[in-house]
């Protein structure tokens, strides 16, 4: 089932030099942007929310360096969690969504998590910082693609892991912060809610929650955020859990400060739910989830709102009806 295209016309994705539709996908000669931005008409809230892993832009050179399949690169991403998250802009929060593929970069490592053995020359002490992502083969630069499929055939030189944080990781990390910074200027506090979404469990694992909520088990926000998204999934039948498998990638330990005033929040939506996963395309699901996704992100506005002392009507008074404040930092989708 098709339910849109991501050839059409306006997408950021394809203003990448050469840009070519691949399995669902973009395949470009260079991406010409590693991110988008979208705007609400006037930023009202303290929340940010953000979508690294959706992106579905994928370098010329890196498929034609890749031994893996383009469905097992795919199958690694959240697919079309930046679609589900389209009408959030309407809450009076900014969106943020990585554009080029996770299996190129991963937006949510700290650049320092990468696995000195890919690489031709590092040098001691080089990026080396290890961790289960990394020894896995899912660090910052990704070694393997879906079910542990390698992706290259030789070990990458130094100055190409450089050129994809430079290209890629840093302009995208840039412009979070710069939200981020926006909110808590505005605002005295920023929200960020890190989006994700999860892959279908295995017969032995059982069936997964439909939505995992992270907070670093109460480290990186505000308990009552918390509560009130698993409230929010739970009343319209979604089953939740906390903390497991998921509490929190490297944007909620980034990011998540409740003392400096700065909370993080990462959910991970069951990708069952909206998507059929061998193929990588949306179901029939993905209208529902999306309008609910887009319900749940004005009750968190509205609670963020109250959590930093504005009324309803107060709002308008801090709102930045000029957002010249975020130019420059991407684009908007159509």
């Amino acid at each position: 089932m098709t339910l849109f295209s991501d050839l059409a016309g306006q997408s950021p994705e394809n203003e990448a030099a050469g840009a070519q539709e691949t399995a669902g996908a973009v395949a470009a000669e260079r991406p010409a942007l590693a991110f988008s931005i979208d705007e609400p008409v006037a930023v009202v809230s303290p929340v940010v929310f953000a979508s690294p892993h959706s992106g579905r832009l994928y370098p010329k050179g890196f498929l034609d360096a890749s031994r893996a399949s383009m469905l097992d690169l795919r199958r690694i991403e959240d697919a079309y969690v930046d679609r589900l998250l389209a009408d959030v802009h309407l809450s009076g929060a900014p969106v943020i969504c990585g554009l080029v593929a996770r299996g190129f970069v991963d937006l949510n490592r700290a650049e320092s998590e990468m696995d000195p053995a890919m690489f031709e020359d590092p040098s001691p002490g080089w990026f080396a910082q290890r961790s289960p992502r990394v020894d896995a083969g899912l660090g910052c630069i990704p070694r393997v693609a879906f079910n542990g499929a390698p992706i290259y055939e030789r070990r990458l030189r130094r100055e190409e892991a450089e050129r994809r944080l430079d290209q890629v990781y840093r302009p995208y990390h840039r412009a979070l912060e710069a939200l981020l910074r926006r909110a808590q200027a505005m605002f005295g506090q920023a929200w960020l809610v890190d989006c994700h979404s999860m892959p279908a469990e295995t017969e032995a694992q059982g069936r997964s929650p439909d939505i995992v909520i992270g907070d670093r088990f109460g480290a990186s926000c505000s308990p009552g955020l918390a509560d009130l998204v698993e409230h929010l999934f739970r009343s319209r039948g979604y089953t939740t859990a906390r903390n497991s498998p998921y509490a929190g990638g490297f944007a909620t330990l980034a990011h998540g400060q409740p003392g400096l005033g700065r909370h993080a929040l990462q959910i991970e939506v069951r990708r069952r739910l909206y998507l059929d996963e061998a193929n990588v395309e949306p179901h029939d699901g993905f209208i529902s989830l999306r309008h609910d996704l887009g319900e749940i992100a004005a009750e968190i506005c509205a609670f963020a709102r109250a959590q930093v002392g504005l009324e309803p009507d107060e709002t308008k008074k801090k709102a930045a009806l000029d957002t010249s404040a975020a130019k420059g930092l991407g684009r908007k989708r159509p």
